[in-house]
């Protein structure tokens, strides 16, 4: 399934998000395994999200929420409505990204 960027609405595979995106950033084949296996929650610490960043990326509260991908145009900014529901929705269902999955499909997000 696909999420979209909250900025330019490119959809993003959530296996990608999840399992490869990270592989595209400055981190060795090593770490990227690493955050592979990091739960959920600490997958955007403080030092990923700046490595991530770097890459293009930026995430809400989950790796699911997208709110920057490598395709936005450089100046632009993210959907303020679409960021407000998607941080609504990552609060109620949490670390379920399953269900985040399915409730950003369903709000077309």
């Amino acid at each position: 399934m696909d999420v979209h960027c909250s900025t330019c609405g490119e959809p993003w595979d959530t296996y990608h998000l999840r399992r490869d995106a990270i592989f595209e950033t400055g981190l060795t084949h090593k770490e990227a395994e690493a955050w592979c296996r990091l739960p959920p929650d600490r997958r955007l610490a403080t030092s990923y999200r700046d490595v991530l960043k770097a890459a293009g990326w930026e995430f809400g509260a989950s790796i699911l929420d997208v709110m920057r991908c490598p395709g936005c145009p450089p100046d632009a900014k993210p959907d303020p409505d679409k960021a407000a529901l998607k941080a609504g929705i990552v609060e109620i269902m949490g670390d379920d990204e399953d269900g985040l999955t399915a409730a950003f499909e369903d709000c077309g997000l």
